[in-house]
């Protein structure tokens, strides 16, 4: 696989290119009003992500016709071959910018034909994909720099034949924590049918191996275990309510919820279908759980709920300046930084990326499957130290927020690359709900596209 570097000027630098992105963040700010108005997966969701795909596609090919050309310059080289030819022939894009922008829902790009994801990985960061030097080297870097360089036992250079290379005999597994996130007692259920979904994805993917290990604790992580523990692994994922923010009063509902099962009777898994009229899982959920899943959604479209951020228009310091705009996307691409209800809501309080800065415990990989967690959360992430954030660029349901984590861990476990992993899972997506679906374009990368969990 090949990364090519698309590195923006600064604001004010190039108006026209200025100018089509405010409009496409302004595009994107309007999504959670209409989600709100006609639906989380509407028809019309998908509308405004290809007007704001067109607007930022606009932007770049203004500041140059050859973009996209896959015979340009600007390439940080290959990825190590896999050996797996899906994805050692993509090409990606890496959209080098600044704060005001690099929070944008890039996945979007469209070239008024289609959308760009249909066959290129997309990653945004603020540095470019080469590996930093200094400080910012991280131990998983020396793993990718010499991966090229490594023989195995018959003379091949793929994944199969080099991964006993990668790490020092008899050492352990890496380790990847999974955090729950603070929610009512009824969807924590669901949050851990994402912790096994991610598990059985991993287990055995990368020619029987497993990359990493997930370690699922048995009591609520609090956020000073996190803090004090966080060092000790080398990936976290979060999972919380993705339709809308977690909210410190969510501590019960389970009620109306047991009784709507009690009152349900499970002949068998069609029968099911028909009378509820929920669909069966694709991952292997068995039917009461895709009974959970159709119970949850209908709550999480029985009280939409819009919080706001404030925000600044990119490249202006001034408060007049400042407006309310809903919460994930701002009206520049840039969410305050440090607005306190951005953050990950834990059972006994909330975690800022800035705590586990200090305390040196962020691990390379954060996947925070969360509400709007890219936008809000994504480049403050990254710059406490993290190499890599994955999360949903907007509110979606529970049920393809976890299939989307699924589908992205299947790809990760089999050595594919972050950022084509989270290709893998659009494409996956798109396939099982749908080119009208949402989904598949909900989700965002930023940092680097290039970390592989066979490096960590």
């Amino acid at each position: 696989m090949r990364w090519i570097d698309i590195i923006l000027p600064e604001p004010t630098i190039h108006q026209e290119l200025d100018t089509h992105l405010a409009a496409a963040a302004d595009l994107a700010a309007q999504i959670p009003l209409l989600q709100e108005k006609s639906g989380l997966d509407s028809v019309r969701v998908l509308e405004v992500m290809e007007q704001a795909g067109q607007e930022i596609f606009n932007g770049l090919t203004a500041l140059d016709p050859e973009t996209f050309s896959p015979s340009r310059g600007g390439s940080s080289g290959d990825m190590p071959v896999l050996g797996q030819e899906e994805h050692d022939d993509l090409i990606g894009y890496h959209i080098v910018t600044n704060d005001d922008w690099v929070g944008l829902p890039w996945t979007w790009l469209h070239s008024g034909v289609g959308f760009l994801l249909e066959k290129h990985p997309i990653c945004s960061a603020t540095r470019g994909s080469c590996l930093p030097e200094g400080n910012h080297f991280r131990p998983w870097m020396q793993r990718l720099t010499r991966a090229p360089f490594l023989v195995g036992e018959a003379g091949g250079h793929t994944l199969k034949d080099t991964l006993s290379q990668l790490r020092p005999e008899n050492s352990g597994r890496p380790e990847m924590l999974f955090v729950p996130g603070h929610s009512d007692r009824e969807r924590r259920k669901l949050i851990y049918r994402e912790a096994e979904l991610i598990e059985a994805a991993l287990e055995h993917a990368c020619q029987g191996e497993t990359l990493i290990n997930l370690d699922l604790p048995l009591e609520p992580v609090t956020p000073s275990d996190l803090i004090k523990q966080g060092f000790q692994y080398q990936a976290i994922h979060f999972a919380g309510p993705t339709s809308k923010p977690a909210q410190p009063s969510d501590t019960f509902g389970e009620f109306w919820m047991d009784r709507l099962i009690e009152e349900t009777t499970l002949p068998d898994a069609q029968e099911l279908e028909d009378a509820m009229g929920i669909e069966g899982e694709v991952l292997g959920v068995d039917p009461v759980t895709s009974l959970l899943d159709d119970i949850a959604e209908r709550y999480e479209n029985a009280d939409p709920v819009l919080d706001t951020v404030s925000v600044y228009r990119a490249g202006s310091t001034e408060a007049g300046s400042r407006h309310d705009s809903p919460a994930g996307e701002s009206q520049g691409g840039r969410t305050s930084s440090h607005d306190p209800s951005r953050s990950w809501l834990l059972d006994d309080g909330p975690v800022h990326p800035e705590h586990l800065e200090r305390n040196g415990a962020l691990p390379p990989l954060i996947f925070s499957n969360s509400y709007q967690a890219m936008p809000t959360l994504g480049n403050r992430f990254v710059q406490a130290g993290a190499s890599t954030f994955i999360g949903p660029v907007v509110p979606l349901f529970s049920r393809p927020a976890r299939r989307f984590a699924g589908h992205c861990y299947s790809a990760l476990g089999q050595g594919w690359c972050a950022g084509a992993a989270v290709w893998k899972a659009a494409q996956v997506c798109r396939r099982e709900l749908g080119d009208e679906h949402p989904a598949w374009l909900s989700y965002g990368i930023q940092g680097c596209g290039r970390l592989s969990l066979q490096y960590l």
